[in-house]
């Protein structure tokens, strides 16, 4: 029975760099093992006649015969079983190396874009504070009633870390606000020039009828006062101590002036670290795997590790470098992340990825123009998502084993299906690293082999599928874009020209804080499964975010079409949601846009579709 299995042969052994060559294991047996058999027989043949003539008195035992049918066959379900143990580890190990790979660089998106999201949250609460209109500057206003009502619109545009928002005047004068939850909040007032700073809780602008405490505080001892008067634009502080809860903090401020030109003040707005961590330490990198964030001067400023990226020393929280860290791999990681900015090569924005031994390494520089720097860095050792293969080698040379004893036609059926789902998963792993969507393994086993098919299979679930929705997420999304695009390049398919619709959901944030996140995940899940059930199984249905979906149409060309789909969408989604005690209903603004014709690029396109979106949305409000 053939034994079909690809031995690959990289570059080193005479080949040139990045060929592989294949063997076939028939091309082995059709022609090398014949040979190596002949040989033995010869040999053996010149040794019994040899001995016959030295020895002719000595009878020849039957077992001499018995010897040579068996002993080849034995010496080659050895060697059998050593090849497949071979392949196994060497197919195992690439698909693990390539996995490994896709682990790494996908948390390393998730975090840079959780921590970009973080970032930029602070920038938007500023601008709604003092928006930067360059054609026509506008003062800051000077009395307090105005100034508050800023700090509560910029303190009611996110909660991801900058719920708190505040205003120092030049004199020590003082006025924040402090969102702690719904329409609950916190005024923190200081009158100019004396006095000590009191914080009232409120529901709504000027609203000082309790009071929670009097503390002393003055803003023109703090941090970022000094630093955004020095700077000519928003700047970030350098991480301390926050003056109430004690957590490392980070601070995005700037100076604002009169109508005069004249200093007003310092407006700023706060980012706990803590945020940060408790993210990263709900992600799972792999058993001894860690991702970690560093700012220029290689201090830590957050990490998935149990250690802890600041140490508090007499009552007060310092900062720890990374070379005062405990975890080998997480110094490891970093010295070569280190040599890599020495050399030059850190590009902000640019993924940097490198296998170093067992450990695979993957790295993003995040700066912008407030001064921040940092590095975000995801380091795995492979040898975490090898202990699958390895009990899968030992127990293919179990096998063969026992293929040895009982039969050798047995051993080599059973080999073959080993192989076949090695390749099976071989297969999937390329397509996995190819962007490409996983096939059905169709490998139903309960060993370590079946445990790898369905871990490969878990993997890629989490990878491509939004866990609340369950349709696919945005990296999805752009790899079968990916695909499509090549299908259309080769001309393999006609289906691979296609429309994307863009679709924001109207008043969902009125669900959410009217009746909690839990209802707007209701209404999430319910709109999901109805944008699927508006389109065709072939169609593609993905959450870009937040309450955003993309509708990947394949093989859609006229604008007629998108129409009649857009108003199916829109007749199903703004149906009513059944919520626990509610009904809600919420709109669906849809902009659309054609491949190839309105781009090629799917950035582009997906812009083309955002802003025709906004265009309906402004009409449906009108």
């Amino acid at each position: 029975m053939p034994i079909k299995h690809l031995i690959n042969v990289r570059a080193g052994e005479g080949l040139p760099a990045r060929q592989n060559v294949a063997w076939d294991a028939d091309c082995f047996t059709e022609t090398v093992a014949p040979h190596i058999i002949a040989g033995y027989q010869y040999c053996r043949r010149f040794s019994l006649l040899r001995n016959a003539r030295a020895y002719p008195q000595v009878p020849m035992h039957s077992s001499s015969l018995r010897r040579q049918l068996v002993l080849p066959y034995v010496l080659l379900v050895v060697f059998v079983s050593v090849a497949i143990a071979w392949v196994s580890y060497r197919a195992g190990a690439q698909a693990v190396a390539r996995l490994t790979e896709r682990v790494v660089l996908d948390l390393l998106d998730r975090i840079r874009s959780a921590t970009e999201q973080h970032l930029a949250a602070a920038s938007v609460a500023l601008n709604a504070i003092d928006p930067v209109v360059p054609a026509a500057p506008q003062p800051f206003p000077e009395d307090a009633a105005s100034i508050e009502a800023r700090l509560w619109i910029a303190s009611a545009l996110t909660n991801a870390g900058s719920a708190f928002v505040y205003f120092g005047a030049l004199d020590g004068g003082f006025l924040g606000v402090r969102r702690t939850g719904g329409e609950q909040a916190e005024v923190l007032v200081k009158q100019y020039g004396a006095g000590p700073r009191t914080v009232y809780a409120a529901r709504q602008i000027g609203d000082r009828t309790r009071v929670l405490h009097s503390e002393s505080f003055d803003p023109r001892s703090r941090l970022w006062f000094g630093a955004a008067i020095a700077a000519h634009g928003p700047v970030w502080s350098g991480i301390y101590e926050d003056f109430n809860t004690g957590e490392p903090t980070i601070t995005l401020a700037k100076a604002v002036y009169h109508a005069d030109r004249s200093l007003a003040g310092v407006v700023g707005t706060d980012l706990t670290l803590k945020a940060l961590t408790v993210f990263m330490r709900g992600l799972q990198v792999s058993p001894s795997g860690v991702a970690f964030v560093v700012d220029a001067e290689g201090a830590m400023v957050a990490t998935s590790g149990d250690e802890q990226p600041f140490r508090t020393s007499e009552g007060h929280v310092q900062r720890v470098r990374v070379d005062e860290m405990h975890t080998p791999l997480l110094r490891e990681a970093y010295s070569r992340v280190a040599e890599w900015k020495r050399q030059g090569r850190a590009v902000p924005g640019r993924t940097w990825h490198v296998s170093s031994g067992d450990l695979e390494i993957a790295a993003v520089r995040v700066s912008d123009r407030a001064g921040l720097d940092w590095t975000i860095v995801v380091a795995a050792p492979r040898s975490d998502f090898m202990e699958g293969v390895a009990r899968s080698v030992l127990q293919a040379a179990g096998i063969a084993g026992v293929c040895i004893l009982i039969a050798l036609v047995l051993g080599l059926s059973l080999l073959n299906r080993v192989l076949r789902d090695i390749r099976v998963l071989s297969e999937a792993a390329r397509k996995v690293g190819d962007g490409e969507p996983l096939p059905q393994l169709n490998i139903v086993r309960s060993d370590e082999l079946g445990q790898l098919a369905r871990s490969f299979s878990a993997m890629e679930h989490n990878l491509r599928i939004d866990k609340l929705t369950a349709v696919f997420n945005r990296a999805s999304l752009t790899a079968q874009i990916a695909r499509l695009r090549r299908q259309l390049q080769l001309g393999a398919d006609e289906q691979a020209v296609f429309a994307l619709l863009f679709i924001d959901l109207d008043h969902f944030k009125q669900v959410n804080d009217q009746y909690g996140h839990a209802a707007g995940d209701r209404v999430l899940v319910t709109v999901a499964a109805r944008l699927k059930e508006s389109v065709r199984v072939s169609d593609v249905v993905a959450r870009y975010g937040g309450d955003e979906f993309v509708v990947l149409l394949k093989g859609v060309t006229d604008v007629r079409d998108v129409q009649a789909t857009l108003d199916k969408i829109r007749e199903i989604v703004e149906q009513p949601v059944e919520l626990e005690h509610a009904t809600v209903a919420v709109g669906a603004s849809i902009g659309w846009a054609l491949f190839p014709e309105d781009g090629k690029d799917v950035d582009k396109l997906l812009k083309i579709a955002d802003r025709r979106m906004y265009d309906t949305k402004r009409s449906r409000r009108a």
